[in-house]
C-alpha cells in the first residue's frame, strides 16, 4: 500500500513539475514473487532447484557431471519425461549437496548421463545407496552425439510429432531448446556444425518425427545439415529457431511458449550448469527459460519476458551469476517495478524517514527528508580513529575505524572532510556552491537542503591524510587513497554514491570521495549487483 501511495504522490508531483519526467506506471502485478535459487556452487544450486520442484519418491533422478556439458545436453527432456530432476556430480565424487538432495528425494532409480570417462564407476557404485529399488543405469556412448542418441532411444518412442536438433559443440541452444522439447514430449539430439553424425541420423530414422526443429543459426547447424534433416522428417518440414546470438536464439525458442507462462527461469548464458538443471524444473512447472549475460538484460529478452507475462521469476545462481541489474530491468519490463524516475528537482517526501530505515532511505533530487530530521546518536569521527571535528551516527564508527586502519596499513591514510550535515548546514552548503558556480551547476554538483545523504549521518566525504579538499583535485579517485577506496570501501560497508559517467542515473556529477555507509552485507550486494546505489534503493526501497 505504501509503495502504491508513493507512486501516486510522485506522479502528481511530476505532473506539476514540468514535462521532463514521465510518471511511473502503476500495475496490479506489483509484488510478483521473485525467487533466487543460488548456492555456493553449481552442485548446491542444482540441489536447490531440485528441492524446490520435486518431492520425495520421484520415479527417477538424473545425474550429470558438473565439469562439462556435452553428455548432459539431451538429459533435460528425458528427465522431464520421467518427472525427475537433474543433479550434478564431479568426475570422481558425489558432492555433499547432491548427496543430501538424493537422500531427501529417495528416487526409485537413478540415471547417470555419460560414460565412465565422464563420471567414474566408483561414483556410479556410490549412487546405488540412494536408489530405492530401480537401480542405477548409465547412458553413455562413444561421444556426445551417440550419448544423446542413446538417451533419446531409451526414453522416446517412434512416430512423434517433432524432434529438436542442436549443435553439440556449445551448450546454450540445446539447453533453451530443452524446455520446448520437454513441453512437446520430444527429444533433443546433437549435430556437428557441418555434418550430421551417424548416431544422430540413425536415431532420427527410428523416431520418424513429423517435423524437426533446428536450434541455432547456420553457424551452429549449417544449412546443409538442415537439408539433410529434411529427408528424415516424415513431412519434410524443418524449422529453424535462431537469433543473432545465444540470447536471441533463446527468445526464438521461447516464442513457442504459451502465455501467460506459469513462471520464468532466468539463467546465465555464460556457463551451462544452471540452465541444464532448470530444464526439467521449468517443464514440470509450466515455466519458460531465458538466458541472460548475467550483468545485463538484453532488450530482446526483456521484450520476451513481458510477452510471457509469467506468474513468478526464478533466478538461477547467486548474485554474482545473475545480478540484481537483471532483476531490476526484468521487474521494470514486467511492470512490477516503476522505472527509476529521471532526474528532476522536486520535493517528494521520502517514505522512509525513521532512523531504523537508514539503509533503505533514498535521497536524490526528487526525494527529501523533513527539515526537522536529526539523528540523536551522533558521535565525533575521532571515535573511529580519524580526525576530529565531524560527526556521524554511532553505528558507523566500528566499520569506519576498521576501514581507516586498513587504509593506514596499506600506506593510504584517510582524512574526513565532511560527514553529518543538518538541514541548515546543507542549505548553507548548497548556497555556497550556487555563489561560486551558479545555480544550474550547483544542482549537478551539490544537493538542496533535505536532499543530501549527509543529512542521514551515514555519509562521509574523504581525502587522504594531509591532503587538500578532494574536489580541489583533477580526479581524487586517481590518487593512491582514492583508488584504494574504490577497490576496498565495500568490504567495510561503504559504497560510492555517484560513480563516473552515470549522471543520467544518479542525477549527480561524479564524486569519488563521497561514500555512503550501508553495512557490509548490503554494500556487498550493491557492489555485485551492477546497480548504482540509487537504483538499488529504488529496487529495495521506494520502488518496491
Amino acid at each position: 500500500m505504501q509503495a502504491r501511495l508513493l507512486r501516486l504522490t510522485i506522479a502528481a508531483a511530476l505532473a506539476v513539475g514540468g514535462g521532463a519526467v514521465q510518471a511511473p506506471a502503476t500495475t496490479d502485478a506489483a509484488g510478483m514473487p521473485i525467487v533466487r535459487l543460488g548456492g555456493a556452487n553449481r552442485y548446491e544450486t542444482a540441489a536447490l532447484v531440485s528441492a524446490s520442484h520435486f518431492g520425495p519418491g520421484v520415479a527417477a533422478a538424473y545425474v550429470a557431471t558438473g565439469d562439462d556439458f556435452p553428455d548432459a545436453l539431451a538429459g533435460g527432456p528425458a528427465a522431464a519425461l520421467a518427472r525427475g530432476p537433474i543433479l550434478l556430480v564431479s568426475r570422481g565424487a558425489i558432492p555433499a549437496p547432491t548427496a543430501a538432495e538424493l537422500s531427501r528425494l529417495q528416487p526409485l532409480r537413478i540415471v547417470v548421463l555419460g560414460g565412465a570417462g565422464v563420471i567414474f564407476d566408483e561414483v556410479l557404485n556410490a549412487l546405488a545407496a540412494y536408489q530405492t529399488g530401480g537401480g542405477v543405469t548409465r547412458i553413455g556412448g562413444a561421444d556426445r552425439y551417440e550419448t544423446a542418441a542413446l538417451v533419446s532411444a531409451s526414453h522416446f518412442g517412434q512416430g512423434m510429432a517433432a524432434a529438436y536438433v542442436a549443435t553439440g559443440t556449445a551448450f546454450p541452444d540445446a539447453l533453451v531448446g530443452g524446455v520446448a522439447a520437454a513441453r512437446s514430449g520430444s527429444p533433443v539430439l546433437l549435430s556437428a556444425p557441418n555434418a550430421l553424425p551417424a548416431a544422430t541420423e540413425a536415431e532420427l530414422r527410428r523416431l520418424a518425427p513429423a517435423q524437426i526443429f533446428v536450434l541455432g543459426g547456420p553457424g551452429a547447424v549449417s544449412d546443409g545439415v538442415a537439408a539433410r534433416l529434411a529427408t528424415l522428417a516424415t513431412t519434410g518440414a524443418v524449422g529453424r529457431l535462431a537469433g543473432g546470438d545465444r540470447y536471441a536464439t533463446g527468445v526464438a525458442v521461447s516464442s513457442m511458449t504459451p502465455v501467460p507462462a506459469a513462471g520464468l527461469f532466468v539463467a546465465t548464458g555464460s556457463s551451462f550448469p544452471d540452465a541444464l538443471v532448470a530444464v526439467p524444473a521449468a517443464a514440470a512447472s509450466g515455466a519458460g527459460l531465458l538466458l541472460v549475460p548475467g550483468r545485463s538484460l538484453p532488450r530482446v529478452v526483456a521484450d520476451e519476458a513481458a510477452r510471457l507475462a509469467p506468474g513468478r521469476i526464478v533466478l538461477l545462481g547467486g548474485q554474482t551469476v545473475v545480478t540484481d541489474r537483471v532483476t531490476f530491468d526484468l521487474r521494470v519490463a514486467l511492470g512490477d517495478l516503476p522505472p527509476l524516475p529521471a532526474c528532476a528537482y522536486l520535493d517528494v517526501p521520502t517514505p522512509f524517514a525513521t532512523y531504523d530505515d537508514w539503509r533503505r532511505t533514498l535521497l536524490d533530487p526528487i526525494y527529501m527528508l523533513p527539515s526537522d530530521y536529526h539523528p540523536g546518536d551522533l558521535v565525533d569521527t575521532s571515535a573511529a580513529g580519524l580526525n576530529a571535528g565531524h560527526t556521524l551516527r554511532a553505528h558507523v564508527t566500528s566499520d569506519l575505524r576498521a576501514m581507516a586502519d586498513a587504509a593506514r596499513a596499506a600506506g593510504r591514510p584517510l582524512q574526513v572532510v565532511s560527514a553529518f550535515r543538518s538541514y541548515a548546514t546543507q542549505q548553507a552548503t548548497f548556497d555556497y556552491w550556487v555563489s561560486v558556480r551558479g545555480y544550474e551547476t550547483a544542482l549537478r554538483r551539490s544537493a538542496r537542503a533535505g536532499h543530501s545523504e549527509h543529512q542521514l549521518g551515514t555519509t562521509v566525504d574523504f581525502t587522504h591524510a594531509g591532503g587538500a579538499a578532494p574536489w580541489d583535485y583533477a580526479d581524487w579517485g586517481a590518487t593512491p587513497a582514492g583508488a584504494w577506496m574504490q577497490a576496498n570501501a565495500w568490504r567495510y560497508g561503504f559504497v560510492m554514491s555517484y560513480p563516473r559517467d552515470r549522471f543520467a542515473t544518479v542525477c549527480h556529477e561524479h564524486e569519488p570521495w563521497h561514500y555512503r555507509y550501508f553495512g557490509r552485507d548490503v554494500a556487498y550486494s550493491i557492489t555485485v549487483s551492477g546497480l548504482t546505489p540509487r537504483e538499488w534503493l529504488w529496487l529495495n526501497g521506494n520502488g518496491g
